[in-house]
């Protein structure tokens, strides 16, 4: 799998790629195109790339932007003439198709304008609107496919149906404008193109490989995310200093470096164990198309630190996270102290406003207080019990469905499914072990010496048991003994 970096269009993000290792980028004809082009010769990517660069041309219609048929057409010619020109020079390159684009203008433009190219480097871009049976006739005709990144987010079916084409047909299949690690991992895809990279620069995020997973963090979690990553930084080769004071070209080249490796995990790992460790915190959407053009300022600093002022002692509280209770224990010296033992909080500081499920809420209230608490007590063993097996229960219906979904797309066996039935059955050990209530004594005994085993184990007191009552027999008793087992009866 590649990733495809798109933007090279404009002079400064081909610029900025060219100080990375990064080599395979996208161009956007239609960019090009509001940039002008010129007017007394042709546009000659060899003239504007190095030859070490796999370029990747896509038509680059913004979203939103409906053309009509004249239009249209007036724009496929120009963006025919451009392919022709550069067909030896780029490595492969989309068409133009949309839920918008007339299905007619499509099949004509594959018949004509596309039928000669090379097969290798033509790729006819699947309509979800089309549905599966749409990309079967395509699967039939072409060896590769373009898959909008919008139906990798919402096509549930598109995962089984690409895994059955590729075993089955040897489809290779491309992602448009879509890197996120967990749709990568579900559809398997030769190539992932995506702006993302840019970020940083025009958005303030902070994308980082910090050895295992690709973590991506939202501006205004910026100073606290990128101070602790310093020595990835140096790993990296990159100016420490420049990304912690928000370098527009150093943030940049740390998002590439990090979907390098992400890249290398991924053509490397085995889906089935390490798919999960693939990302972190990664779901910033994919930068649109309008944000090719790099920013004349960019300024993502956002608040600088503020000088420390000391508080006034009685405005200092307890922090709201855990309830507090002042216990009175009395110690060894007999001195009566106050303890503050921590328990749980059942109230909330959630705010209706500010809440992560505010669109779906049924309970939502603006400038409100969570109507919701959540009253959850473990003091007990039986407390504790009723917990795990209402988790138990919880697990079991998430197992269920999810095997359901699989079902549903076709029965190709799910890692995630079988992630989930292994949580559920390490949960139902858990509470096994708490029932389990067998009590057992185990004793080692060393023997040390001439000491027999009962010495060891009872010490003075074994001697005492060998010892005979009143100290003993005497010379008559002894003397009477002897002669009764002597003497013949």
């Amino acid at each position: 799998m590649k990733i495809i970096y798109l933007g090279a269009e404009v002079p400064s993000n081909r610029t900025l790629l060219e100080t990375t290792t990064a080599n395979h980028v996208g161009v956007s004809y239609w960019r090009l195109m509001k940039r002008g082009l010129p007017k007394k010769s042709d546009y000659l990517l060899e003239n504007y790339f190095g030859k070490d660069f796999y370029i990747y041309v896509h038509p680059g219609i913004p979203k939103g932007t409906r053309l009509d048929r004249l239009d249209l057409e007036v724009f496929a010619a120009e963006y025919e003439d451009f392919i022709a020109n550069n067909i030896d020079r780029l490595t492969a390159f989309t068409e133009i198709n949309g839920e918008w684009v007339p299905e007619d203008f499509v099949d004509n433009q594959r018949k004509t304008a596309w039928s000669e190219v090379p097969p290798g480097k033509f790729q006819p871009v699947w309509n979800p609107q089309t549905g599966l049976k749409g990309l079967k006739k395509l699967v039939d005709v072409y060896l590769d496919i373009a898959i909008p990144g919008d139906a990798i987010e919402s096509n549930s079916q598109l995962a089984s149906a690409t895994r059955a084409h590729v075993i089955q047909d040897g489809t290779r299949f491309h992602a448009l404008g879509c890197a996120k690690p967990d749709n990568l991992r579900q559809v398997k895809v030769e190539s992932a193109s995506t702006m993302s990279w840019m970020s940083p620069m025009l958005h303030g995020e902070t994308i980082v490989w910090d050895g295992t997973r690709l973590v991506r963090y939202p501006k205004k979690m910026k100073e606290q995310a990128r101070a602790r990553y310093q020595g990835v930084y140096t790993k990296a080769g990159l100016d420490a200093n420049k990304i912690l004071e928000d370098d527009p070209q150093e943030v940049c080249k740390l998002a590439v470096w990090s979907y390098e490796q992400f890249e290398m995990r991924i053509n490397t790992m085995n889906h089935s164990e390490d798919d999960e460790l693939l990302s972190d915190n990664s779901e910033g959407s994919e930068v649109e198309q309008s944000g090719e053009m790099t920013p004349a300022v960019s300024d993502n600093k956002g608040v600088q630190m503020r000088k420390l002022e000391p508080r006034n002692p009685d405005e200092i509280v307890n922090l709201p996270v855990f309830g507090y209770d002042v216990k009175t224990e009395v110690d060894e010296h007999g001195v009566i102290k106050d303890i503050p033992v921590i328990q749980s909080q059942a109230s909330s500081l959630r705010a209706c406003d500010t809440c992560f499920v505010a669109s779906n809420c049924p309970a939502f209230k603006p400038q409100s207080t969570c109507a919701f608490n959540l009253p959850v007590e473990v003091k007990t063993k039986e407390q504790l019990k009723s917990l795990i097996n209402a988790i138990i229960e919880m697990q079991g219906q998430r197992v269920a469905f999810m095997r359901f979904a699989e079902e549903m797309n076709g029965g190709y066996a799910d890692p995630n499914v079988s992630q989930e039935i292994d949580r559920l059955f390490k949960l139902i050990k858990t509470t096994k072990e708490l029932d389990d209530s067998r009590e057992f004594i185990r004793m080692t005994v060393e023997r040390q010496g001439s000491a027999g085993v009962l010495s060891s184990i009872f010490g003075e007191r074994a001697q005492v048991l060998n010892e005979l009552p009143a100290g003993g027999l005497n010379e008559e008793q002894t003397t009477r003994i002897i002669k009764d087992l002597t003497e013949e009866k």
